[in-house]
């Protein structure tokens, strides 16, 4: 008489992705002012999807940070973007301004603000 054998496969098997799998972990962004009105915006998270989330939250860092010091803009000037072991950050640099400025990518700080709040993306 002759058994047959049965194998169990179940450390093979996926598990069905969880919503805390999609929910950004922010791990902090820095500030520095340099020269002038040039300021410098690094920020680090996980779990970002897209290079366009991390660059939020540093405009979102940036918005809290003129508020404190009642400038209402700033223009973008140049980024560096890096992902490395699940880590996405960003190396922002702005020029602030008392006066709208003219260009494509221009942070309204009140505004800005307002929507971080709104999508619970916090500010330094």
């Amino acid at each position: 008489m002759m058994l047959g054998a049965m194998m169990i496969l179940g450390a093979c098997a996926e598990r069905a992705p969880l919503a805390s799998d999609f929910v950004p972990d922010y791990l902090g962004a820095e500030i520095e002012q340099l020269a002038g009105d040039l300021v410098r915006v690094e920020a680090r998270m996980t779990k970002a999807g897209t290079a366009a989330t991390v660059f939020e939250y540093a405009d979102c860092a940036l918005a809290s940070f003129m508020q404190e010091g009642a400038v209402p803009y700033a223009r973008y000037l140049r980024s560096n973007f890096d992902t490395e072991g699940g880590v996405w950050s960003v190396d922002v640099v702005y020029i602030t301004s008392s006066e709208r400025p003219k260009g494509i990518r221009v942070i309204d700080a009140p505004a800005v603000a307002a929507h971080c709040r709104q999508k619970r993306i916090p500010t330094v």
